[in-house]
């Protein structure tokens, strides 16, 4: 297994000498540092040919993805690379367990599934199949990892059985908690079969990734990283013989691609493609002579950009600016959607883009927003760039809208909160892209709930800080409000008065001050413009005040009322169950209250966090009611929970 890097002597040995402990069962962490084009992704490449086909084990590559927009999606997802590198090891082999969880998130880190799994077995607490939850909570008595720990330990776990390296191209755009996996890692790992190349690019990693910057000046990280510079005219025949071997420039020729490069590796090997695929290099290896003088490029000019891109049919380059809408990797999933069509077409025109252009490319199937999908990225940063600002500012604002509904609505019909999880942090940044500050803040918070859930309370902090501080009216008092139920009553109103009054009942029955709630839910009911969601909200608030003063049959009322509204969608169908449940419990009726809480677990268990945690505090107060012990796992949790949030009245509340 050797690995070449033709100019690269030093960094060459240091990598090789990786490869090498590797391949003897030696594991270690590798950091490839150099700017744009100076041959990080070369060296990756270089890496995986040296390794492909060898029996001592497999390579995973993946990448950090870039930004969308303004916004670092990488940043608000925590473990992504691991995700990605977990997900393609579980696809790759047929362990069938591990897989399905894989193929829907692209994660195996179960320890990050706290409500879930506590919702689930409340529901377990609740039935009558008691053997059933014994055994099933017996194997949960185990104390729960953090998630880093349990994604080092998921790991190790594969090359125990399948010793593989991991390629990680991008790591500047990394999360901090992927930054604590190869601090922990760096510790850890001789004894494991597994090797971790980390590419980045200094400047940017010092701008916008403190916790990596700060790890790469750790003594240990110095000695494990090689630098990759600008080469100098001496190597840059090696260079170009890496390309194509039967290259054959003469000493003009390699002294004019050098100076137009500027020593970057990877703009000279952009002239060359640039140049084979013009038809100006030989059959025997030599460059026209004329090539780099009368072929229209000017000192200075790059070939992708100044030649390539600008003969792009209009409509072809529109068709890749959406395309770089979605990212510089992009799925036929969505530009079906976009061009209104269906997949196999976009494919077929996505096929045709790639062999007429080259600056796309297939990667093949992947799991993306829990859908399987074939999925592309652009050849270089050049044409993702150029075609990212092709659009005009009303183009590119609409496009990113549409991209955010289709990502919405296949958020509102996932049935697994991971993946929710997941399209809230793509929906998130397109939805600021397109000025919706409204579903931005919603799906910013989600993220930041994911993200506690993941154990990772700096990057929570960190979303709400940076995205939310303008963005505070996602969350009413003590019940959940949304806007997205099926049955939607009409889109007019004064909906931020609205807003502004379901918070204050919701505060004042947080207070005790039952007369107040039922005031302002009766004056925002009287408005004709109010959304089913919102009147579902405003009667289930209504409904709890009546239960506050007793009148447990205006309470019943109150609540038949929202459920009489056609086409209910699980949000306000749950919030409805849950207040017939509390009613239930105050009118002494247990196993009927114990019953509908079953129900709404099962609905909760597809939902928000906002609606687990409801129900789940439901469930601890049925239990505090019935005179059974409170089951502390639950308590802790809705404790947890509530303290992310800053709801102490409701936490108050539940005591």
């Amino acid at each position: 297994m050797n690995v070449r890097i033709p100019g690269r002597s030093a960094a060459e040995k240091k990598i090789q000498e990786a490869v090498q402990a590797w391949s003897t069962g030696t594991g270690g962490v590798l950091f490839i540092e150099g700017e744009p084009g100076q041959g990080k992704t070369h060296a990756l490449d270089a890496i995986e040919e040296a390794v492909k086909g060898s029996k001592k084990g497999t390579v995973i590559r993946v990448d950090c993805t870039p930004p969308i927009g303004k916004v670092n999606l990488a940043g608000i997802q925590p473990l992504q690379p691991f995700g990605k590198a977990i997900e393609k090891l579980y696809l790759e082999g047929e362990q069938a367990a591990k897989k399905r969880l894989a193929m829907n998130i692209g994660m195996s880190l179960l320890a990050s599934l706290p409500i879930a799994g506590d919702i689930f077995y409340a529901m377990k607490a609740i039935s009558q199949d008691v053997s059933e939850y014994k055994r099933e909570t017996a194997a949960m008595q185990h104390k729960k990892r953090a998630a880093v720990t349990e994604c080092i330990e998921t790991l190790e776990r594969i090359t125990e059985q399948n010793p593989f390296i991991l390629l990680v191209d991008d790591g500047h755009w990394s999360d901090p908690q992927s930054v604590d996996v190869l601090r922990q890692f760096k510790r850890r790992i001789s004894d494991s079969p597994l090797l971790i190349v980390w590419t980045v690019t200094p400047s940017v990693a010092h701008r916008v990734n403190l916790p990596l910057a700060s790890l790469l000046r750790e003594p240990l990280s110095q000695t494990a990283t090689t630098v990759l510079d600008a080469v100098n005219k001496d190597v840059c025949k090696g260079i170009i013989s890496s390309v194509d071997e039967n290259l054959q420039p003469s000493e003009k020729q390699v002294e004019a691609l050098f100076d137009r490069s500027g020593g970057t590796p990877g703009i000279l090997v952009e002239y060359i493609a640039y140049l084979k695929q013009t038809g100006q290099i030989r059959s025997d290896g030599t460059i026209e002579a004329d090539a780099l003088v009368h072929s229209g490029l000017k000192l200075g000019d790059h070939p992708a950009t100044d030649i390539l891109l600008h003969e792009i049919e209009s409509a072809d380059a529109l068709t890749l600016a959406l395309c770089a809408a979605e990212g510089q990797e992009f799925t036929a999933f969505m530009i079906a959607a976009l061009l209104n069509t269906d997949v196999v077409s976009a494919v077929r025109e996505l096929r045709r883009l790639q062999s007429q252009t080259g600056v796309v490319k297939s990667l093949g199937m992947r799991t993306r927003y829990g859908i399987k999908t074939t999925t592309y990225e652009f050849t270089g940063t050049v044409p993702y760039t150029f075609f990212l600002h092709y659009p005009e500012y009303e183009e590119r604002k609409q496009i990113h809208q549409r991209i955010a509904e289709v990502l919405n609505k296949e958020h509102d019909a996932a049935t697994l909160e991971e993946v929710r999880s997941q399209l809230a942090a793509y929906i998130a940044v397109h939805s600021v892209e397109s000025e919706d500050d409204s579903l931005a803040a919603r799906m910013f918070e989600e993220a930041a709930a994911a993200a506690e859930g993941m154990g990772s309370s700096e990057m929570a902090s960190s979303i709400r800080s940076e995205y939310l501080s303008e963005m505070s009216s996602i969350v009413v008092g003590a019940l959940p409000h949304n806007s997205d139920s099926k049955g939607d009553g009409g889109s007019g109103g004064d909906v931020s008065s609205i807003d502004a009054l379901i918070r204050q009942a919701a505060d004042a029955l947080v207070r005790g001050d039952d007369a107040k709630a039922r005031e302002y839910c009766s004056s925002a009911l009287e408005d004709e413009g109010a959304t089913v969601t919102e009147r579902v909200t405003l009667l289930c608030l209504a409904a709890r005040a009546e239960i506050e003063r007793g009148s447990m049959n205006d309470a019943t009322a109150r609540v038949d009322e929202a459920a009489a509204y056609p086409d209910l969608g699980m949000r306000d169908t749950c919030m409805i169950i849950n207040v017939r449940a509390v009613i239930a419990m105050r009118s002494g009726d247990m196993e009927g209250a114990r019953s509908l809480l079953h129900e709404a677990a099962q609905y909760a268990g597809r939902l928000s966090g906002a609606l687990r945690l409801l129900t789940l505090g439901n469930i601890v107060l049925l239990q505090r009611a019935s005179g059974e012990p409170v089951n502390d796992r639950y308590q802790r949790t809705v404790d947890r929970a509530l303290e992310h949030r800053s709801w102490a009245g409701f936490k108050s509340d539940l005591r």
